[in-house]
């Protein structure tokens, strides 16, 4: 019958790997929704220091450039990406769990890496495999990923209302359900529909990482992390010196989160506007201009929204240009080492110097650190502009 014929039982299963890595998307961001803003927060309420507050962040940071590599290094020995991602994901709440059983700086940084290393290996196979599945197709990535913003603003916007009332220590109990729910449903996609090439682990990266453009492509996306480690380490304890409450903290995070989310649903009209390398720069431009606004003008609620409302720009289009990126700059043998390089040297190295550096610095003032943030940012546009990859 027509009803079964193998093209529709195809389009039913395609539908049904979308649906289940749109939910994956939606429950890892929004473990990134409670990491990101309110992890600072956390380590504040265990009696941290400002400089034990940027190292931990930053090691935890550090462990996403060591991961990712790694476990693309060891793919050989799973049947598919998303074996190791369910490994992955059983480990990382495993060693999370610890959390309770711990006291004092090391100990917290021992369970902080345990389960990084493990949450590192899942984001870049899930790229991997969404990306085959849609066959590159940047808007149909876009519609995919905006939920991974979904779930992120309904985390921070949820989270500032609960720690209001309850308290920050309820931020672990929080963290472990959603890791839980990223197992549960790693279990509905079905392996006929993972992608593995097996040849990928004996290719070899070095003639890629040879050429300048991909060398700019890498520096860029390490400053441009850099240039984040302010807002994910210290912007809410930035906003509480404001005097802001922790529900308006939530709030301005998700505001921006939100922005993001309308931009990725209309990706496809702004690219028709401009290139990938015209979005590249405007969005680092954006970018650097964000920084300088919220060293400055914190005080004023519409700037700080306006700031806000730039996330769509200074992460969205960015990191929906770059990924696309991956698939022109690396072969078809080598996108899983590509992608799993592009997340080690931004949201890795990059993140674990800007972390650093914002908590050794951040007692001589935030506004100061923030003006820094603005200067790399800056030289990461001029990098792109200058050597960055074309069409």
């Amino acid at each position: 019958m027509a009803g079964n014929s193998p093209e529709r039982v195809q389009q039913t299963e395609d539908r049904q790997v979308r649906q289940r890595l749109a939910v994956f998307y939606a429950l890892f961001f929004a473990l990134v929704g409670c990491n990101a803003p309110y992890w600072g927060p956390y380590l504040q309420s265990l009696g941290f220091s400002y400089e034990d507050i940027g190292s931990a962040i930053a090691c935890f940071s550090l462990v996403r450039i060591i991961a990712p590599t790694l476990w693309a290094h060891w793919s050989h020995h799973f049947h598919t990406p998303i074996h190791m991602a369910r490994i992955a994901g059983i480990a990382t709440a495993v060693c999370f769990s610890a959390i309770w059983l711990v006291d004092g700086f090391w100990p917290v940084l021992a369970v902080m890496l345990s389960y990084g290393f493990f949450w590192s290996a899942m984001l870049p196979q899930y790229e991997v495999i969404t990306m085959k599945a849609i066959a590159n197709n940047l808007e149909h990535y876009s519609r995919i990923r905006l939920w991974g913003s979904v779930g992120f603003i309904a985390t921070v916007t949820g989270l500032g209302m609960m720690f209001d009332h309850f308290g920050v220590g309820v931020l672990p109990l929080v963290m472990l359900i959603l890791m839980i729910g990223v197992i549960v449903n790693s279990w509905g996609i079905r392996l006929q529909t993972d992608f593995k090439d097996p040849v990928a682990s004996r290719a070899s990266l070095w003639p890629v990482l040879k050429q300048p453009v991909v060398i700019a492509f890498l520096l860029l996306n390490t400053l441009l992390q850099m240039s984040h480690g302010p807002l994910y380490s210290f912007f809410s304890i930035y906003l509480d010196d404001y005097g802001y409450s922790a529900t308006e903290v939530g709030l301005f995070w998700g505001l921006g989160v939100a922005a993001e989310v309308v931009l990725f649903w209309k990706i496809r009209w702004l690219l028709d506007y401009g290139s990938l390398r015209f979005w590249l720069i405007v969005s680092l431009l954006i970018t650097t201009v964000r920084w300088m606004a919220v060293a400055t003008l914190a005080d004023s609620l519409l700037v700080l929204l306006l700031a806000q409302l730039s996330h769509a720009f200074t992460f969205a289009m960015l990191h929906a240009v770059c990924i696309r990126y991956v698939p022109v700059l690396f072969p078809a043998d080598l996108q899983g080492k590509g992608q799993a390089l592009y997340s080690s040297a931004g949201f890795g190295l990059g993140g674990a110097i800007g972390a650093w550096l914002s908590g050794y610095f951040w007692a001589y003032g935030g506004e100061w650190v923030f003006w820094a943030a603005a200067l790399v940012a800056l030289l990461a546009t001029l990098i792109a502009w200058r050597w960055g990859p074309s069409e």
